[in-house]
């Protein structure tokens, strides 16, 4: 899974007819410590993420096992929004 912050929304007008009616969201991966990395995904949203939310992303098949993405042509999916983190200091 990736931890990540949504920063934006994909609209398309023409897709797969498995995608009509799914959001699709761009997901920036963040580090621990919440500092944004390079790295990005566009992600299906199964939990009505919104702009700005710390979010946890699943790839590869594993995608594919949410309710809203099962037997759809999709890599990334959000499917959970994070509360908070705790990472013991030791």
């Amino acid at each position: 899974m990736i931890l990540g912050k949504v920063i934006g929304t994909v609209w398309s007008t023409k897709k797969d007819e498995n995608l009509v009616g799914s959001k699709l969201l761009i997901v920036r991966q963040l580090s621990l410590d919440f500092k944004e990395k390079e790295n990005f995904v566009v992600a299906v949203d199964s939990v009505g993420a919104g702009e700005g939310e710390v979010v946890l992303v699943a790839t590869g098949s594993s995608a594919r096992q949410t309710n809203s993405t099962k037997n759809r042509p999709v890599d990334a999916v959000v499917m959970a929004i994070v509360d908070k983190l705790d990472i013991p200091v030791h």
